[in-house]
């Protein structure tokens, strides 16, 4: 079953692709993502692969989180990059704590 043009919610696809719809089983494109979001290889762009199930991989753009700084706590590692999804614990000062004393914190889209 061929692929029709992906919608890639926070990158685009190589302008120079656009031509090649619907793609078939197998075929490659190279795609990039937005600002702060990265491909799940981390690198600055990957390629998507019509697959007889779709597109692959199927969330193409991951939001990737820096957490650099925290008042009143110790930071995980510095300048440190997690990727959407990925939880990470936190330690506060004697007498703060995180909303509903959670002990965590959670890259987000």
């Amino acid at each position: 079953k061929p692929c029709n043009y992906p919608v890639i919610k926070h990158g685009w696809l190589r302008y120079s692709h656009r031509g090649y719809f619907p793609a078939r089983v197998n075929q490659q494109f190279v795609y990039f993502c937005d600002q702060h979001f990265v491909p799940p290889t981390q690198h600055y762009w990957n390629y998507l692969t019509c697959t007889a199930e779709g597109w692959s991989p199927e969330e193409p753009c991951l939001r990737q989180c820096i957490f650099n700084y925290l008042e009143n706590g110790r930071t995980p590692r510095r300048e440190e990059k997690y990727l959407q999804g990925k939880t990470v614990r936190v330690d506060c000062y004697d007498g703060y704590s995180l909303e509903n004393n959670q002990n965590t914190m959670t890259c987000t889209e």
